[in-house]
């Protein structure tokens, strides 16, 4: 039977964090909300990697609750642990959101809190439901940093190609936003000052406080592979989260997907060696990311392997 714990009420500090008490390792935390389309790859292909998954689950009127409880059972409950969080949270994008003080229990500041104070180990890194490893190139990064360590203050940082169907169902890239992960994903060493604060927009993970870096390609991003093409969840049918319902507008403007030779080609190589010269980290990890992408470092067969692997369509 799972193990799931149900939290009714919870306000963030800091302190909840529990620094000095993390045990060395690694610590996965996703939060998901009517997840099941891609919630299982997800955990399954991570789990190898990592020492612990924090899954957080909220609103879910799908199968998320049924299927994580089944991964429980296949991975054990030291290694998948589950949580539902009962308060209702208002989408990020929302005026709900932007009017909702961080510490409320409804603010998705609060709850991405909640889960990242669910987890115990010194390095940490957030996942989402639709996230499936990038099993070729994450493996040496995690190899590399249980080997060597994470120094304090340094972010890994990575992304992930957003895959996308193109209208004769073939799966490539998407052309006109080919990235996910533009410096607010990675794995970071656990510091008091590391957690999510309010922004009017979104959950802001206080990246700012840490250097990073870009450490590679290390997972496939299904979001546009997901029911309502991973719009459904924002609730741009009541009018108030006009930041999503621009971005659904936009993404149905430009259908168009790419293989990952057609990506290559349009990288702007002698822009980004500039890019990643100037002092500003993000600027640096999108310059070192589209140089990563001209030098072959993702390919086509990539693609293929991976869509194989998963029965998910055929590549462009």
């Amino acid at each position: 039977m799972a193990q799931i714990t149900s939290v009714e009420t919870y306000s963030f500090v800091p302190g909840d964090l529990k620094v000095a008490a993390r045990r060395p390792g690694i610590s996965a935390f996703v939060r998901t909300k009517n997840g099941a389309d891609f919630i299982a790859p997800t955990i399954r292909s991570h789990a190898p990697y990592v020492d612990e998954i924090v899954a957080v689950y909220n609103q879910c009127t799908d199968d998320t609750e049924a299927i994580l409880a089944g991964l429980q059972d296949e991975i054990g409950p030291d290694k998948l642990k589950l949580f539902h969080y009962l308060p209702r949270v208002h989408p990020p994008g929302s005026a709900e959101h932007a009017a909702e003080p961080g510490a409320s229990p409804a603010s998705v500041v609060n709850y991405s809190n909640f889960a990242l104070a669910q987890t115990t180990r010194q390095i940490v890194v957030k996942l989402d439901d639709d996230h499936i490893a990038f099993d070729r190139l994450l493996r040496p990064m995690i190899e590399q940093l249980r080997r060597d360590g994470l120094a304090p203050g340094r972010m890994n940082c990575f992304s992930g190609l957003n895959l996308a169907a193109g209208e004769d169902g073939r799966i490539g890239v998407h052309a006109g936003t080919p990235f996910s992960g533009n410096g607010d994903i990675g794995f970071f060493s656990m510091t008091p000052d590391a957690y999510f604060v309010h922004d009017r927009r979104f959950e802001d993970f206080r990246k700012y406080h840490f250097r990073r870096v870009f450490a590679g390609f290390a997972y496939w991003h299904m979001k546009y592979l997901k029911t309502g093409l991973g719009f459904a969840n924002y609730e741009i049918e009541t009018g108030t989260n006009r930041r999503f319902a621009r971005k659904e507008r936009d993404f149905h403007r430009e259908r168009d997907v790419i293989s990952v030779s057609g990506l290559r080609a349009t990288m702007p190589v002698l822009r980004a060696r500039v890019m990643r010269a100037i002092p500003f980290d993000k600027w640096a990890l999108i310059g070192n990311r589209a140089l990563a992408i001209a030098a072959g470092e993702v390919t086509d067969a990539d693609v293929a392997d991976f869509l194989s692997q998963y029965d998910i369509g055929e590549p462009v």
